[in-house]
């Protein structure tokens, strides 16, 4: 009889204790200082990162930078769990696109004995991400195996999306992942972009002047992705700014059509390092 594991990254921002109800091994995503390494989450919080990062660009010592955890963190994770008895591990992660994630945890199923290892592509991040995990977790719990679980996080990147506004456009410009992120850093006009991971890559959709209107916008996609779909899941995506985030929350679900209470979560380090302190948006689940 199967017995499944599932693991993911620390990119994708499950709540702590989120993380432990599910029971999911996190691989943390190293963030680099100049020449000083810290595996995110674990050797540096959310808190440490954005202060840290004030120190270090006030200094004027540049932009941090992040790696991929390597072959070997994955295979001490797999090899652990192989240890546990499990047969098989649902192992998602951070775009491929954008991040070696994927390729470090193929390389590493290849030398663990025991246990068979599916590394899925998420092509999303964050709780976006969270949200496949969270539905295929749940397809097994109803008495699926490995096809069901991996079914239902197909299913939900059809039925799903992120997108946020950014407004430290120092860390889109610096970071050179966000596709269109020129539009806005090389504008002599002081122009915000809100962002959507699309077909696994980080695209700036369009750029507003003011903070109202870029979160006007980031619901209105939201809402023409989703179309009359009810909404099932529901985080608030936020860099640094809980306040903000919480006082939004509201209004955003309100927009989308969704009565519970929104997952809150920040960016974690490894996210922010590209996006930037001051992000806001939705990451929606719906049908």
């Amino acid at each position: 009889m199967s017995k499944i594991a599932f693991v993911t990254d620390t990119t994708c921002n499950l709540p702590e204790e989120l993380a432990q109800d599910l029971d999911v091994t996190i691989v943390p995503v190293y963030v680099i200082f100049g020449d000083e390494s810290y595996k995110d989450y674990v050797e540096m919080s959310p808190a440490d990162f954005y202060s840290r990062l004030a120190e270090y660009r006030a200094a004027g010592l540049g932009m941090p930078t992040t790696s991929q955890p390597t072959p070997e963190d994955f295979r001490v994770a797999y090899s652990d769990l192989a240890g546990q008895g499990y047969t098989d591990a649902i192992s998602i992660h951070v775009t491929a696109k954008s991040s070696g994630t994927c390729q470090s945890a193929e390389l590493a199923k290849a030398m663990v004995e025991g246990l068979n290892v599916h590394v899925v592509d998420s092509a999303s991040t964050s709780m976006h991400m969270g949200f496949m995990l969270m539905e295929a977790i749940q397809a097994v719990k109803d008495g699926g195996g490995v096809e069901a679980a991996l079914a239902a996080i197909e299913q939900v990147k059809a039925n799903s999306c992120l997108v946020f506004g950014v407004t430290d456009l120092a860390h889109l410009a610096s970071s050179g992942r966000t596709e269109g992120h020129e539009k806005a850093t090389e504008s002599a006009l002081a122009v915000k972009p809100f962002v959507s991971v699309v077909d696994g890559v980080p695209k700036a959709l369009g750029t507003e002047r003011t903070s109202s209107a870029l979160l006007k916008k980031v619901l209105e996609y939201a809402q023409g992705q989703k179309g009359d779909a009810p909404i099932k899941r529901l985080a608030v995506v936020y860099g640094n700014i809980p306040a903000e985030a919480e006082n939004w929350a509201d209004e955003a679900a309100e927009a989308l059509g969704y009565t519970g209470d929104p997952y809150l979560v920040d960016f974690g380090p490894a996210l922010a390092v590209h996006f930037g302190p001051g992000l806001l948006g939705v990451a929606a689940q719906w049908g």
